[in-house]
C-alpha cells in the first residue's frame, strides 16, 4: 500500500483498529486528535495497539485555523477514516459531501454503531449494546444470555471496513472516481455469524452441532481443562471411542442425540487424566484435541506453535508487548 495516505478522524477502537491494519499494511495513516487527546490514552498500552505506526497530529477542527490544517491534508490524501457519531462530521464541515469537493477521488470510511441513516442512528451505543441488540450475547450464551467480554462488534467492523477500503481502492485505480463506506458495527457482527444467523434465521435455533454437541466442548482435566473439536467427522468419532474405551457403538449423529449420557461419560474419562497425559493420547490418535491456556502463558503457545506471536516495541519511550499481526 505504497503512496496511500489515510487519514483517521476516530477515538477508542472500531476506526483506530481499521487504520492500524492498514498502516501495518504499508499505508500512511495520520491521526487527527482533538487537542484534549482521545481517552484511551489513560491507558498506555492500549493506546498503543490501536495507533502503532500512525503519525499524530492534533488538530481542532472547531475552529478554521485546525479546518484549514486538515483541508490541506484531504487534499492529499487517498481515504479517511471516521468513528464520529453520525451528524457530527457534518456539524463540522467535514462530513462526505463536502470533502468530496476538495477531493472527488476520496475513498471516505464511516464506522458506527447502526450505520448513517438508520432510525437508531442517532443513539450512543457501545459494543455491547450492539451484542446485545443483534442478538449476539444468546448466541454467545448457547441459549441464555453470556457477556462474551470481547470486543466482537468493534473489531469485526474494523475488518470489513478495511475489506471496502481496500476494494474501493481497486476500483478508484480503474475508474478514477472516490467512494462512500456506510459501515455498520451491528451489521459486520451479524454478518460475520453465518452458521447460526443462517440457522436461527431458518427456523433451526441454534446451530446444534456446535450447542449441543458433546464432542465439540470444554472438559476439566485433573489439573487443567481442554477443547475436544470434533465437528461432524465420523472417523474422528470413531478413534476418540477407541482411544478412550468408550462402549458406545453408535454414530456421531446418535452421539448429538445422546448429549448428557456421552457428555458425562466422556468428562469421567478425560477427568482421569492430567491435561498432558490426555493431549498426548488424543494427539497420538489424530483427534483434534488441545489445551486451554491463558494469555498469560503465551509462551507456551509460542513454544507449541514454533514462532512468535508476540513483539515487544517501543512506544513514546516505553517498551509495550504486542500480538503481531497475522501476516
Amino acid at each position: 500500500m505504497l503512496d496511500i495516505m489515510v487519514l483517521e478522524v476516530a477515538s477508542y477502537y472500531p476506526a483506530p483498529f481499521c487504520t492500524r491494519i492498514l498502516a501495518s499494511l504499508g499505508a500512511r495513516v495520520i491521526k487527527i486528535e482533538t487537542p484534549a487527546g482521545e481517552p484511551t490514552r489513560a491507558f498506555e498500552e492500549i493506546f498503543a495497539v490501536f495507533n502503532l505506526g500512525k503519525e499524530i497530529l492534533r488538530v481542532d477542527l472547531k475552529n478554521e485555523e485546525g479546518k484549514k490544517k486538515f483541508f490541506g491534508l484531504v487534499e492529499k490524501a487517498d481515504v479517511i477514516v471516521e468513528g464520529l457519531r453520525p451528524g457530527v462530521a457534518k456539524k463540522l464541515g467535514i462530513d462526505y459531501e463536502s470533502i468530496s469537493k476538495i477531493n472527488p477521488g476520496i475513498i471516505y470510511c464511516s464506522i458506527t454503531a447502526f450505520g448513517q441513516k438508520t432510525r437508531l442512528a442517532r443513539f450512543p451505543a457501545h459494543d455491547i449494546n450492539v451484542l446485545g441488540l443483534g442478538g449476539i450475547l444468546e448466541i454467545c450464551g448457547k441459549g441464555s444470555i453470556c457477556d462474551p467480554n470481547i470486543q466482537f462488534a468493534d473489531l469485526t467492523s474494523s475488518l470489513i471496513a478495511v475489506i471496502a477500503i481496500l476494494s474501493a481502492l481497486i476500483e478508484r485505480e480503474r475508474t478514477g472516481v472516490g467512494k462512500r463506506l456506510d459501515i455498520s458495527m451491528l451489521r459486520s457482527s451479524i454478518f460475520s455469524l453465518p452458521v447460526h444467523a443462517t440457522s436461527i434465521l431458518n427456523g433451526l435455533g441454534l446451530f446444534p452441532v456446535l450447542v449441543r454437541n458433546p464432542v465439540y466442548g470444554i472438559y476439566k482435566t485433573k489439573d487443567g481443562y481442554i477443547t475436544l473439536g470434533i465437528v461432524a467427522e465420523e472417523h474422528f468419532w470413531r478413534k476418540l471411542c477407541e482411544t478412550l474405551e468408550l462402549k458406545f457403538n453408535f454414530s456421531i449423529l446418535s452421539a448429538l442425540e445422546n448429549f448428557e449420557l456421552v457428555k458425562e461419560e466422556l468428562a469421567k474419562k478425560i477427568g482421569s487424566f492430567t491435561t498432558k497425559e490426555i493431549i498426548e493420547k488424543l494427539r497420538f490418535a489424530d483427534v483434534p484435541a488441545f489445551e486451554v491456556y491463558s494469555l498469560q502463558e503465551i509462551d507456551k503457545l509460542e513454544e507449541a506453535l514454533g514462532e512468535k506471536l508476540v513483539e515487544e516495541i517501543n512506544f513514546n519511550g516505553k517498551k509495550v508487548r504486542l500480538v503481531k499481526p497475522p501476516w
